[in-house]
């Protein structure tokens, strides 16, 4: 084999190895790695699924191909997509943590709107129910 022909066979093998592979793998560790910001965590983990479950397809059907980096990518992106959204989709929907921790008095006070003050409400609900009276309103 001369060298000009190994070299464009070692470029082919390159070019099986890599891509999808190294793409999906790199875009799940980074979607681990920033899953506890939300967002970032999210994107980042849609990209390395999607990546990965091509990249894997396209190896699971052609057996030169190596498909560990495009599966290990698709776990890893699994993994901060579902952290990003444990921390994201409670914000979206308004069922967040406010005023944990607080008094009713401080909850009430740092709530800015009806939705952080119903959250207030609802998690000092004996005391709320003590000063204001049943906020559901079965009047007995």
């Amino acid at each position: 084999m001369t060298r000009a022909s190994r070299a464009g066979v070692e470029t082919r093998d390159r070019e099986r190895r890599g891509g999808l592979g190294t793409v999906a793998l790199a875009a799940g560790i980074l979607a681990v790695g920033t899953c506890w910001l939300g967002w970032p965590g999210v994107g980042l983990g849609l990209v390395a699924l999607v990546v990965g479950f091509v990249g894997a397809r396209r190896a699971f059907h052609d057996p030169q191909r190596n498909g560990a980096a495009s599966l290990g990518g698709f776990v890893l992106g699994l993994v901060g997509l579902i952290v990003g959204a444990w921390l994201v989709v409670p914000g979206l929907l308004g069922i967040g943590t406010f005023g944990e921790g607080l008094t009713l008095d401080e909850c009430m006070a740092q709530a800015q709107g009806q939705q952080e003050e119903r959250m207030c409400a609802s998690q000092h609900l004996g005391e709320y129910r003590a000063r204001y009276g049943d906020p559901g309103g079965s009047g007995g």
